[in-house]
């Protein structure tokens, strides 16, 4: 099946835009912890979940756009993504002390994703999808 090239581009611009928040130093930092709402609609860790998992389908497309992703060279970044946020999720389920957000942006887990989240701004497809984001601290 070939997927929608429209689709395809939405999907990996909300990809990319929230790899951003989640690279960022501050973002998520200034968002949960200090309750500006300017930086972001995702003012818990249960909405970044809903929005990677539920409206994004971060696993099944990663999945179904698998061709598309190759041919950008950003297959690898982006399925490494996929299984950081999965194993993240995971790991919250498990550890209820990550359930407090300030615990959560401090541990382990977190710097994983992050480092994860910064494979996938750095590629040189992800250059169209970039925000120029000025608010946030970006890699």
């Amino acid at each position: 099946m070939t997927p929608d090239s429209n689709y395809f581009n939405y999907w990996l611009g909300g990809i990319v835009g929230t790899s951003e928040l989640i690279a960022s130093t501050d973002g998520f930092r200034r968002a949960w912890l200090q309750g500006d709402t300017s930086i972001t609609s995702i003012h818990y860790y249960d909405e970044l979940m809903e929005q990677l998992l539920g409206d994004l389908h971060l696993k099944e497309n990663t999945v179904q756009f698998a061709s598309a992703l190759k041919r950008l060279d950003a297959f690898d970044a982006v399925s490494a993504f996929a299984h950081a946020v999965l194993s993240l999720e995971r790991t919250v389920q498990e550890n209820t002390d990550l359930h407090d957000h300030e615990t959560l942006l401090a541990s382990r887990e977190w710097a994983s994703l992050q480092a994860a989240a910064t494979r996938v701004i750095e590629l040189p497809a992800a250059k169209t999808y970039r925000t120029g984001r000025v608010d946030i601290d970006l890699p």
